[in-house]
């Protein structure tokens, strides 16, 4: 996967997952699942932009 592609996979992957947040704080969904997915999803997304940073560099 080429650096542009994973940028822009890794921006609507981050899109996604705020939105998904939105909805479900709108909804009034069960604090303790919305916790949980919260953590979980800002942790896997964190780390994908790591690794992201580290295999492609700036070059």
């Amino acid at each position: 996967m080429n650096p542009k592609l994973s940028a822009r996979v890794l921006v609507a992957l981050s899109i996604v997952y705020g939105l998904t947040i939105g909805l479900l704080s709108i909804l009034d969904i069960a604090q303790a699942t919305m916790t949980t997915f919260m953590i979980v999803g800002a942790v896997v997304l964190g780390g994908l932009w790591v690794v992201r940073g580290l295999f492609t560099g700036r070059g």
